[in-house]
């Protein structure tokens, strides 16, 4: 999974330096931020995590059709 680091330059109440950390979408050729966890193991420390868009996506391919 990408993850971008951007170092604040500010020092926190303990006097370390704020870091700020994101986890891109793992779906091919998404650059938005994920923000759901499908999955991890944690043997090995890794994880799966989707943006909103693809999130949605899945939990509606899931859903059993609704009867009319």
């Amino acid at each position: 999974m990408p993850q971008i680091t951007i170092k604040t330059g500010f020092a926190d109440k303990n006097g370390k330096e704020e870091v700020l950390t994101e986890y891109f979408c793992d779906w091919p050729d998404c650059i938005n931020v994920a923000v759901e966890v499908l999955g991890f193991s944690r043997d090995i420390g890794v994880f799966a995590a989707v943006c909103e868009e693809h999130a949605a996506s899945i939990k509606s391919d899931r859903e059993p059709p609704r009867a009319k």
